[in-house]
């Protein structure tokens, strides 16, 4: 009988040839799924502007493209140094995008995350936003969180200094948003509104978010996390294991490899649209859709405690 791990989202998965610059140059195309490099087209691709960066084989500068929903056409998302194709994991200056062209973000990465410096952030117009770092951890404590350190209102006004100060903006959601800072954290109460409607009102303290409520066609929802991930029984993968160990038929031929999948988990706790990234045979393809489409007993992915549909993505690796 064969046996597999699921290893997790975080999982980069072997492709031969990926990140070794004699298989790719300038102006090559790479289809992504999740930053993971994919042979099928995905609503991500990025082109190569520059190969051994640095004098390092394995380094490139790259711009990231995405489709736009509304027009279906691809827009330029980023630009960024990545250390190999397989994963992109930014490293040094990091630029993102609006649709419009203008720039959203700019600051520096390490192994694809911001480093401790200042980041800026902008408008649509192009006008500056805010600053913003990450605070430094400690010998107890090596976490990390976002401080707002300066920010402007739409108007051009500074109404945040040095980390303290009031703001009141247009939220990615298209919300009116407001409250305070103190020492770059959020703190006391923030409220949003869709023109006079309340959509959601949340307390902070140096921070971390004690209560929150939202208000959706006619409901109210009380939570004390702002976004939580969907997930099955347990919040790791450790349960999706052993469903797919369970049900996996063992009369299916054996092959030894990697799997990559995507598919939906809906507001009610349920599996559709299993899409294989990466697949070995038709067989085992087959086999994994089947499990994944039959499971049921999500807990679905909630945002200001209410549950959405949500995107889920899985490595598998078989072997004897």
């Amino acid at each position: 009988m064969k046996k597999f791990l699921i290893t997790g989202i975080l999982m980069a998965m072997a492709f031969v040839g990926f990140g070794q610059s004699s298989y790719h140059k300038v102006g090559d195309t790479l289809y992504y799924a999740n930053n993971r490099a994919t042979f099928v087209k995905t609503n991500t691709y990025v082109i190569i502007k520059e190969t051994n960066v640095g004098k390092n084989s394995n380094v490139y500068k790259v711009e990231k493209y995405v489709a736009d929903a509304a027009d279906k056409d691809f827009v330029l998302d980023s630009k960024f140094t990545t250390n190999g194709l397989q994963l992109l994991k930014a490293n040094g200056e990091f630029i993102s995008y609006y649709k419009n062209g203008n720039k959203a973000s700019e600051g520096k990465t390490i192994n694809g995350k911001k480093d401790g410096g200042l980041w800026t952030y902008y408008y649509e117009n192009g006008e500056k936003k805010s600053e913003e770092k990450m605070s430094t951890g400690n010998y107890f404590n090596d976490s990390t969180k976002n401080l707002v350190m300066s920010f402007w209102d739409e108007k051009g006004e500074q109404t945040v200094t040095d980390g303290n100060g009031f703001s009141q903006f247009t939220n990615e959601e298209g919300l009116f948003e407001k409250g305070s800072y103190k020492n770059g954290l959020k703190n006391g109460l923030w409220t949003a509104f869709d023109g006079d409607t309340k959509k959601y009102e949340e307390t902070y303290k140096n921070g971390k978010l004690v209560k929150g409520i939202s208000y959706v066609g006619g409901e109210t929802f009380n939570y004390k996390t702002v976004t939580s991930s969907a997930y099955y029984k347990k919040k790791d993968n450790s349960a999706v294991r052993k469903y797919v160990d369970k049900n996996f038929n063992s009369n299916t031929a054996g092959v030894i490899g990697d799997m990559f999948v995507t598919f939906l988990v809906t507001e009610e706790g349920f599996v559709g649209e299993v899409n294989i990234i990466r697949g070995l045979t038709v067989d085992y393809n087959t086999e994994v859709e089947r499990i994944l489409s039959e499971m049921k007993g999500w807990t679905p992915a909630q945002k200001r405690g209410k549950p959405y549909n949500s995107k889920y993505s899985l490595s598998l690796r078989f072997s004897e």
